[in-house]
């Protein structure tokens, strides 16, 4: 059987007739290339062609066979070939199944077994022989501990990489009875290096390292003249209580006893002259204090031979987790919980991640009471395991989910799809396009999706943040690009607070979103990625599902990059004077004009109505310690229940809530409102100021204009917004002219 390359013995299964866009050189037995860069190709001339995937895998190069990028990602077959192909199951199938250059032999094995489990060698009496004696000693046994550390690591990353198969085999079941011979010599060899590191494990030590976390702190003799050289009985105190505890644990999480952790007594008088008074005695009478901690330890686990059944579980991580693909699961135990494991599993489920241990009293005592990453399982949990029927099949995933195939063919979304789209793609894409009966399409991120999708929900993917045609992103990102400012300039553009100036409005708009994803990722890899995230995520209808970072699973998961944050939300707030009454005096208070489409604009806030103690505050604000991105924390409001928020106590920093991004046609009319508004001030001031020379023939020429203006369809959702907008325009004119007539007269 061949493993790590693509070969016609591997079953495709359903992705057999899939299509792959490969290249080749002119005639009918070239190789086929899986992009026409390859360095295989030696013809000047490749042109390109679209043949199933069975057909294709008879012909490609064999370079293009084992790392190519076959499938595009995140298609059905390109997570199809990318769980099999370059680090996937073809290449863990060729791995761990047999013993290599780098196994040691049973012999080596038992040689520095012995050397480990005798005690180290003792001080010997002075003189350059017995020095030289000693350091042949350490050195020997240091190598011993070169080939424990070696063996444990390998059993390991064998124990990791057959998990990591089992993961991708429950995904494709068809590769199931191909792959058994290869499962069945992984599972040997990860058998054998679990008993060599057995061999190269004390267990004496393992359980007095379990001992040592059921000792209390003993009493220190912090007022014993001999330890007057290290300061006062206070800061003696805390010294030996330091020694204590990390004596204690560094011996409670070591593979050697705790009475090879003698040397700690020398930190008592670390950076302590050896010329000093008083220091070799305090150096001795810390060596007796560590020896009792010793003794004592001895005597409390004398005898307790016990044993105990067990049935712990192993804590899983992601294929794609940042610890790398060794740390699976065994990256979170600590070096005595891995020595538990190697000694005293008796039966071990390498896909469950459930293992059965057979333990003295001690080490199940540590288990049960202790924190630790190796879970017990309670009896009834344990019995259930046990007697539990063999699980149904799991959901799979097969071709026509994803970018694959056109819509009108797409299949429904199922939990299988998506855990495949999880366990394979290291940069899966968090957004999509989704399609359902029930509520049409709509912008989810994948945590979100995955919720839906467990409780029944029937949706068709139609698209992801990546699938964006270049030809649509690229006229923006070539304006954008076309930016001409340095990074010596401002990132964030000053705030504008004339009606007048053409640009008011534009800070809290979706260009300028747009412009700030664009400066804040220049430099960055991929930085078209945010931009794509960007367009995508304005669709979402509530943005505070773009901060559930945690999926399923439990994983931490980011569904936008950091700076697309602050192309969604505009941090400055919202001035809706020109939407409140109009004041009793009227000179003071808004304008009366109607919200028009603003009334809809989303604001988020830590407390919208007042029920909390303390002031509100927007997502990033100073005041507060929560990330700059939204989470169910927060409060969704519109402007039209902002505007009426009687309760609402803003923090003075923030404004107290973040502006979901206007679009340009809202900017547009928040401007005009505004500058009505101000219009309506200056007639205001008219009125109360009669004669003191005002410029009314402009006043007037802006209000007719006002008057005379066609206000574009999309401002108002009704005839209502329209009307109040007129009926304002209109007395501001009546009451002018009257004033203008009167002063004339």
């Amino acid at each position: 059987m061949t493993y790590g390359s693509l070969t016609p013995e591997v079953p495709l299964g359903p992705f057999e007739a899939s299509l792959i866009r490969v290249w080749s050189a002119p005639g009918k037995a070239a190789k086929l290339h899986a992009t026409e860069h390859c360095s295989r190709v030696r013809a000047g001339r490749v042109t390109s062609s679209e043949l199933p995937l069975r057909a294709v895998v008879e012909r490609m190069c064999p370079q293009c066979a084992r790392y190519g990028p076959w499938g595009r990602p995140g298609t059905g077959v390109g997570l199809f070939l990318g769980a099999l192909t370059g680090l996937g199951l073809l290449h863990e199938l060729g791995s761990y199944g047999e013993a290599n250059e780098d196994t040691f032999t049973d012999d080596e094995v038992k040689q520095a077994s012995v050397l480990l489990l005798q005690s180290p060698p003792d001080d010997g009496e002075d003189g350059s022989d017995a020095d030289e004696e000693e350091e042949d000693c350490w050195r020997v046994r240091r190598e011993a501990q070169q080939v424990r550390d070696s063996v444990v690591g390998q059993w390991r990353s064998a124990a990791a990489s057959l998990h990591r198969s089992y993961r991708l085999l429950a995904l494709f079941p068809w590769l199931k009875p191909w792959a058994n011979a290869g499962m069945r010599l992984k599972a040997d060899h990860v058998a054998l290096l679990q008993q060599q590191a057995r061999q190269l494990l004390s267990r004496e030590a393992l359980v007095a390292a379990a001992g040592v976390t059921a000792m209390s702190t003993p009493e220190l003799p912090a007022e014993e003249p001999v330890f007057a050289v290290l300061g006062t009985p206070t800061a003696v105190a805390e010294q030996l209580i330091s020694l204590w505890r990390r004596w204690s644990r560094q011996a409670a999480d070591s593979w050697e006893h705790p009475r090879e952790h003698d040397h700690l007594a020398y930190d008592l008088v670390h950076g302590m002259s050896s010329r000093r008074k008083g220091r070799e005695a305090a150096l001795e009478r810390a060596q007796e204090l560590v020896a009792a901690w010793t003794l004592a330890l001895r005597v409390g686990t004398a005898g307790e031979q016990d044993e105990r059944m067990l049935l712990v579980r192993l804590p899983e991580q992601g294929l794609d987790d940042l610890l790398g693909r060794d740390e699976a699961f065994f990256g979170r135990l600590s070096e005595w919980e891995l020595g538990v494991l190697a000694c005293w599993a008796t039966d071990a489920d390498w896909e469950g991640l459930t293992v059965t241990l057979r333990v003295p009293e001690a080490v199940a005592a540590r288990l049960q009471s202790q924190p630790s990453a190796l879970s017990p399982l309670t009896p009834d949990q344990a019995g259930t395991a046990r007697d539990a029927a063999p699980q149904e099949p799991v959901e799979t995933m097969g071709p026509g989910v994803f970018d694959d195939t056109p819509v009108s063919e797409r299949r429904v979304v199922t939990t299988g799809d998506l855990r495949a789209l999880r366990t394979i793609s290291r940069e899966v894409d968090q957004l999509y396009l989704v399609l359902s009966v029930e509520a049409g399409p709509e912008v989810l991120p994948l945590a979100v999706l995955e919720a839906r999708v467990a409780r029944g929900g029937r949706y068709v993917v139609v698209a992801a943040a990546g699938d964006l045609p270049d030809a649509l992103v690229a006229a923006r990102r070539e304006e954008l690009a076309a930016d001409t400012v340095t990074d010596a300039d401002p990132v964030w553009t000053p705030h504008i607070s004339q009606s007048s100036h053409p640009n008011f409005g534009c800070s809290l708009g979706t260009a300028e979103g747009e412009r700030l994803v664009a400066r804040l990722t220049r430099g960055r890899p991929r930085p078209d990625a945010a931009l794509r995230c960007l367009l995508f995520a304005r669709a979402v209808a509530d943005l505070r599902d773009l901060g559930d970072r945690y999926d399923a699973s439990g994983e931490r998961r980011d569904p936008v990059p950091f700076p697309v944050w602050d192309g969604l939300l505009a941090m400055e707030q919202l001035d809706l004077q020109p939407f409140r009454p109009v004041g009793e005096d009227g000179a003071r208070g808004g304008s009366g004009l109607s919200l028009g489409i603003l009334a809809s604009v989303q604001l988020y806030t830590t407390d919208a109505a007042g029920q909390f103690e303390g002031r509100a505050h927007s997502p990033g604000c100073q005041h507060q310690s929560r990330d700059h991105g939204l989470s169910r924390y927060y409060d969704l409001v519109t402007v039209e229940q902002m505007l009426s928020a009687e309760r609402f106590d803003p923090c003075s920093k923030c404004g107290g809530y973040a502006t979901r991004r206007l679009s340009t046609t809202q900017v547009a009319y928040y401007r005009a409102a505004h500058q009505v508004h101000d219009l309506a001030q200056q007639v205001r001031w008219v009125l109360g100021h009669p004669g003191l020379g005002t410029d009314t023939v402009s006043l007037l020429a802006e209000l007719r204009e006002w008057n005379a203006a066609s206000l574009p369809d999309d401002w108002f959702d009704g005839d209502g917004g329209e009307r109040q907008w007129s009926r304002s325009i209109r007395r501001l004119l009546r009451q002018l002219e009257a004033a203008v007539t009167n002063q004339s007269s």
